[in-house]
């Protein structure tokens, strides 16, 4: 049997993609809520000042969309946007949704973070970055908000996201890792160290155009935290680096190595070193968005200010993180190698002096340009944000600029968007012909012992082409390795010529989840590359290698409820939705560190704790309610539609986190289960009779089809 099928998947700084919020999602671009702030003390602004320096909060009661949270814990945040509010008394929120109440949390975030728009009187730059930095890199979810306090309004404010445990979520495998902040400013540099760049190392403050009063560069650090070598002790790692939290015992080692291996390694040998400790593309990736938007403070321009790093514990790699953007879209001269010849920001200094790298980051370059920074796009998106907010920052009596510089503002940022695309374009690396793919393709043969899978790619033959490769990663947190795809040559099929190369994947075991994308490399004296998807490593292709027929896994997910009313409560009383599990061998099965999600994307969600065992025939209940901390019982951070879902059984890390088991359930309705039949080897039906904890009786009313793990 021969199947074709193209998946692309959107993933995170290593595969995971973004989580969307169900229903009301608390940053919607499109969306001006309204915070109501109310305290009990009339004389809470300086309350709250006096509480600025220890960050101790002030409780007070927040109502959302008529939505009441008691309790909530408030107070001042930020540096110069609290000490430079001008003649306002406008600063900037960090209010605690779960500071009284740990469960409490608004439309699912427990964090908030209200920003006065110091240094933007468009209040526009740090949302309009942020959001797309996410289409690519890690970086925080924005809108805007107006806030109301004690019944007076205080304008309009930036949303930003917390870069939190729960951000970090969002982008990868868990939260089980180190992040910090990278902060050199404690090491401030008066010049230029290492790098003759425009505005490479100097602090002659550039000032903007009157809609931007107050932007100035400044502060360019000495690169002590954008991961230079300092040493081996871990004293200067502490001081240039703010750690926000961590789960390793030795949380600077891991940054210890990957300064060392970046700045230590011959250039030779970096490639071969490098990726397993640094997620090099995405590091890529992130340094084009900071100078394709001009990213005034951030890693590349102040060698290392305000910008997140995380180790991923699954990977064993660092990943950068977009974080503080209010200061960009200014300066329209940065070079598309800015500090490219600055020893103090290796990551543009070492990475770019090696040949494959450029042209990997050139490639991105031009998809930001064709796909991210465009006059239509970019315009687009500042006419939405100004009609959603014109007349309430009219309105707004407190807000640190004029209207009118407002009104300015908005002009100057359209303005930028078109001349730094021309200035980037240029640049004659960067306007170079790229080779075409005008298509990918896989084919799925099955085999005696799984699957074998051909992946054909087909190019235009007006740029003429070298090679191609295929880098494929087998399993969720393998490093990508590339292979040589064969040259079928030209051929001609209505009318239209095609370089087409070739590719057979057939070494993967049955439940391996692969990850694919290809490089095209033009036959010029720069190996000028493109990537399908584009977005690679972030957009990837994905399949999924089956189990050959006859094949079964020994734990089975036997019946699932989706919309449980009365059927069974769990141990906290409340009737939630559940999955039950089925051990159809005859010997016990420890499924301590085996996943379940409702995510292929995210297949690591819900991790079965140590202990759990499950008898010959025994069955397992897993109440999906999102209380994964709840005691007693199995309780997943997940919930289940009941409009229908797949939910999928992955295995442990020593057995490569294959895929145990998934199925796909219907739309279910109240008291509806949808189970095995016969039980534990049959397939899954939509029955009235749920029988949890019991073997599944004859179902009323047969429906559904079969589990891809049944013969």
């Amino acid at each position: 049997m021969t199947t074709k099928a193209l998946v692309v998947l959107s993933v995170g700084a290593a595969m995971w993609g973004i989580c969307a919020a169900s229903g009301a999602d608390l940053y919607d671009e499109g969306v001006l809520a309204v915070l109501e702030l109310r305290f009990p003390q009339s004389n809470w602004y300086t309350l709250l000042t006096n509480n600025y320096q220890s960050k101790t909060d002030l409780a007070a009661t927040l109502t959302v969309d008529g939505v009441v949270y008691e309790g909530v814990g408030v107070r001042f945040r930020g540096n110069t946007s609290y000490q430079m509010v001008r003649n306002s008394q406008k600063k900037s929120f960090n209010i605690s949704i779960d500071y009284t109440f740990p469960d409490q949390r608004l439309m699912g975030y427990k964090t908030l973070n209200l920003l006065n728009c110091n240094n933007d009187a468009t209040f526009m730059r740090e949302v309009l970055y942020s959001n797309m930095c996410r289409r690519q890199v890690p970086s925080a979810k924005a809108n805007f908000v107006r806030l109301v306090i004690n019944g007076e309004n205080w304008g309009v404010y930036a949303n930003v996201q917390q870069l939190n445990a729960q951000f970090l979520n969002d982008w990868f495998a868990s939260n089980d890792g180190t992040q910090w902040r990278g902060d050199g400013m404690g090491a401030m540099g008066g010049g230029n160290t290492g790098g003759v760049t425009p505005g490479g190392g100097g602090v002659t403050p550039i000032r903007r155009s009157v809609g931007d009063i107050g932007i100035a560069e400044g502060g360019v650090t000495t690169g002590v935290a954008a991961l230079t070598w300092q040493g081996a002790n871990v004293a200067p790692y502490q001081s240039a680096y703010e750690l926000k939290s961590t789960h390793q015992a030795d949380p600077w080692a891991s940054l210890i190595r990957t300064c060392d291996v970046l700045n230590n390694t011959p250039l030779a040998q970096l490639p071969d070193k490098i990726e397993s400790v640094l997620n090099v593309d995405g590091a890529l990736w992130f340094c084009a968005f900071e100078i394709i938007f001009a990213d005034d403070d951030g890693y590349v321009n102040k060698r290392g200010s305000d910008y997140g790093l995380y180790y991923e514990p699954e990977t064993g790699r660092i990943h950068l993180m977009q974080y503080d953007g209010n200061e960009c879209m200014g300066a329209t001269t940065w070079p598309i190698f800015y500090r490219a010849d600055d020893s103090s920001v290796p990551i543009m200094n070492r990475l770019l002096s090696i040949p494959k790298y450029r042209q990997r980051y050139l490639a991105h370059v031009r998809t930001i340009l064709n796909t991210h920074f465009t006059t239509d796009l970019l315009n687009a998106k500042i006419d939405a944000y100004r009609a959603l907010i014109e007349a309430e920052v009219a309105a707004d009596t407190k807000k640190l600029y004029t209207t009118q510089e407002f009104l300015t503002g908005v002009t100057v940022l359209k303005s930028f968007v078109q001349t730094r695309r021309t200035a980037i374009l240029a640049n004659s690396e960067v306007n170079r012909a790229s080779p075409i793919i005008n298509s990918v393709d896989q084919e799925v043969t099955e085999t005696p012992t799984g699957q074998s899978l051909l992946v054909t790619v087909r190019l235009g033959t007006s740029v003429p082409v070298s090679g191609v490769q295929l880098y494929v990663a087998p399993g969720p947190f393998a490093l990508f390795s590339s292979v040589p795809m064969i040259d079928l040559g030209e051929q001609t099929g209505g009318g239209i010529s095609e370089r087409v190369f070739s590719l057979a994947l057939d070494d993967y075991p049955a439940g391996t989840v692969l990850r694919y994308y290809i490089e095209a490399k033009a036959a010029d004296s720069a190996g000028t590359v493109v990537y399908s998807p584009e977005g690679a490593e972030h957009e990837v292709y994905r399949h999924l290698v089956t189990y050959p027929h006859g094949a079964y896994s020994e734990i089975v997910i036997n019946e699932v409820m989706s919309k449980n009313v009365a059927v069974v409560a769990d141990p906290q009383g409340e009737y939630d939705d559940w999955i039950e599990l089925k051990n159809i061998s005859d010997h016990a099965i420890n499924l301590a560190g085996m996943y379940l999600s409702d995510s292929l994307d995210k297949p690591l969600k819900w991790r079965f704790p140590e202990g759990t065992v499950l008898g010959p025939g025994e069955y397992l209940l897993i109440w999906a309610d999102e209380d994964g901390q709840d005691e007693p019982g199995l309780h997943a951070n997940f919930k289940l539609s009941a409009q229908g879902e797949t939910i999928w059984l992955f295995d442990t890390i020593e057995n490569g986190h294959i895929l145990l088991d998934s199925i796909t359930i219907d739309r279910l309705e109240g008291d509806q289960s949808y189970a095995r039949y016969p039980d534990g080897t049959g397939v899954m039906q939509i029955s009235s009779i749920p029988t949890p904890l019991g073997a599944n009786t004859v179902p009323l009313g047969v429906q559904g089809g079969e589990s891809p793990l049944v013969p």
